[in-house]
Order: C-alpha cells, then structure tokens, then sequence
C-alpha cells in the first residue's frame, strides 16, 4: 500500500498535471490550426481606438462586414476610444494572442505616440502587423469666404495680420496640431484653438469660427466639392484624384508639411504566424474588390494592400519620418 506522502504519489501527481498541461497544449495548437486553415465560430473582434461615427470606424465596419464572408467568421466592431488611441491600444495588447482580437491602429498609435510621449501605457513591440489598410493624406482647407486663396500666400497674409489667423486642432500633440505647428513656422503669428473633435473643428471652420484646419481628406471631399470649403492644399506626394485642383503641399512650396496617415490591423505579439498570414490574406482580398478601391478613392484615400513584413517596414518608416517632424517641433508630452 502506498503511504500518503510517498515518492511515487508525488511523481503519479506531477505526471498527471504534466499529461493535463500537454493536452491543453495539444489542443490549443489543435484550435489554432483549424482556425488557420478554416475559420472559428468564436468571432475576430476588432478595436477601434476612436468614437463610433467618425472616419476611422466606419471604414473599419465596412471592411470587416467584407471580410467576414471571406474568413467565414462573424467580425465584431468595438470601439475603445481615449488617451490618443492607448486605451484600445492596452486592451488589444494585453489580450489573448490567438487571432481573434485586433486593433484598428493608426500612425498616431504606431509612428506619433512612441516620439511624442515620454511613457506609454502600451508597447508597440507588443502588437505585429497584420494587414494595412488605408492611407489617409490631410487637406487643410478654409472657409469659402476667406481671402486666403492659395496656401503660398498664407505667410504674407498672416504677417499682415498679427494674430488674427487661427487653425483648429484636436489637441495638444495630435496630428492636425503638428502640421498647424509646422505651418507656423513659415507663418509666425498663427494661433492654435483645439476642439474635442474632427466635427466640431469642422463645423467651426464652415461658421468662420477658425480660419484654417487640417483634416483627414475623407471628411474634407465631399465640402469641398460641395462648395462649402475650400481646399488649400494636400499633405499626399501626388495630387488626390477625386480633388484634382488642389495641389499638393510639395507643389504648393511647404513640402514639410508631407505628413499623412494611414490605418491598418495589428495583433499581440505572439499570434501564430498561420493565422496572421490568414487574416492578411483576407483583407487583401477585400482591398482588391472595385467596390472598396471605389469607394476609399472617392473620399481621397488609397487602399493599401500589402504583406505583414512590408507594413512593418511602413510602420518604421513613418515613425522616423514623425520623429523629424516631432523634433523640429521640439514638442514631448508627459
């Protein structure tokens, strides 16, 4: 009879939770292949750091609506807005690295925050590119009754008037707030007024409220066409097809301004390989469909369908080139 306290109890235990642990393993590594191979009833979900409504979300639910039939898969949307994008970011982060929670990220997540912040509350090394997406130049735009006309003229104008010319921005440190500061500089004596959102920025520009904004071009098209603003100039190296009369900051002789930016899906680190090159695969899909190529070009964007190595190299890419502008801004926020 064996004594309770025996070695061969304890060795009997430990090759029981030993048998326990590798078939946890075994059929973890089970769910992750048949995921890889053919999809999963549990649903992707996928967090998008910003409001529902705004141009960051609905691109998201339109693609993932698309990608869903593609992956077989339901693709829930779930928006986590605040702290410049690291509250979603932190979640995604901190979340299993199985496949099915992503982040909708953007340059501000991936390229500005790492430059601009002393600490972060996430780690970029801890969420590897899965697929781009979209990219996204800025249009910075007036009222249509303003005598500004061309963005070349904007210095003399702004001399001649000594702290009478504002731009919008959202925030101390945000995207539109940088290019505003960058403008600045060979336009002393523009004045910054920063609003809670894009729409109120807006809305205030058609009142007359500030004089200049940079916005993301997606919502910028369609006033412009419309008459009710009027476009100075593109951050973008070429010229936007669906605003073919507005030139681009380069053309327009600021060619520091050439700031943009792009969305794109990120995992936690650690998500198996098999099942990054599944999701890119599908959202590439997506990309090529005429519909959405349609649709993104029609707001002044480009889809962006490329290999997780390469957006990788984008994402280095675009974070050197905001750290230039960061440091020739010599801004850093706590």
């Amino acid at each position: 009879m064996t004594k309770p306290n025996s070695p061969s109890l304890h060795i009997t235990a430990h090759r029981r939770s030993w048998c326990r642990a590798l078939l946890a393993v075994a059929l973890a590594g089970a769910g992750v292949a048949a995921w890889a191979q053919g999809g999963s009833a549990t649903p992707i979900r996928i967090v998008v750091p910003y409001p529902a409504g705004g141009g960051a979300d609905i691109v998201t639910r339109r693609l993932a609506e698309r990608a869903k039939e593609i992956l077989g898969q339901p693709i829930v949307v779930e928006n986590k807005a605040g702290a410049a994008t690291a509250i979603g970011a932190l979640a995604v982060q901190n979340a299993p690295p199985d496949g099915h929670t992503l982040l909708l990220a953007t340059s501000t997540t991936l390229a500005v925050n790492p430059n601009l912040q002393r600490s972060l509350s996430y780690a970029p090394d801890k969420l590897v590119p899965v697929a781009a997406l979209q990219a996204v130049p800025f249009m910075l735009s007036v009222n249509r009754q303003s005598p500004i006309s061309s963005l070349r003229e904007l210095p003399a104008y702004a001399q001649a008037h000594p702290g009478a010319v504002n731009y919008g921005t959202l925030g101390v440190g945000s995207s539109n707030h940088m290019l505003g500061g960058l403008l600045e500089k060979r336009a002393p004596g523009l004045v910054s007024i920063h609003y809670q959102s894009s729409g109120q920025a807006m809305l205030a520009l058609s009142r007359g409220d500030i004089h200049l904004y940079f916005d993301g071009i997606s919502t910028s098209v369609a006033r412009v066409n419309a008459g009710e603003l009027r476009g100075l100039a593109v951050t973008s190296r070429q010229r936007v097809p669906a605003v073919p009369g507005i030139p681009t900051v380069e053309e327009a002789g600021f060619p520091e301004l050439g700031l943009s930016i792009w969305y794109g899906l990120v995992a936690p680190a650690g998500t198996p390989e098999a099942v990054i090159q599944r999701l890119n695969g599908a959202f590439n899909q997506v990309l090529a469909q005429p519909e959405v190529a349609g649709f993104m070009r029609a707001d002044g964007t480009e889809p962006m369908a490329m290999t997780p190595p390469a957006f990788g190299a984008l994402i280095r890419e675009d974070r050197a080139v905001w750290k230039r502008a960061i440091d020739a801004l010599q801004m850093r926020l706590e």
